[in-house]
């Protein structure tokens, strides 16, 4: 039998997100399912909380979503 390939999920559920701050207007790339709180570069305000799958967003709005 021949070897299958290792294919890469292309229907995956967990994205790359790039938000932006509603209080200083810094852009960060975060995962759309972080398990830490995540907080801003500039201004270290709280982005995101995890909350048991999808990370819930504080303080930002959503950009763009990236592979």
């Amino acid at each position: 039998m021949a070897k299958r390939k290792p294919s890469i999920n292309q229907n995956a559920k967990a994205k790359f997100i790039k938000v932006i701050c509603k209080n200083c207007g810094a852009e960060n790339v975060l995962f759309s399912r972080a398990t830490i709180r995540v907080r801003c570069p500039a201004c270290n305000e709280i982005q995101t909380v995890p909350k048991g799958g999808k990370c819930k967003l504080i303080n930002c709005k959503v950009k763009e979503e990236l592979i």
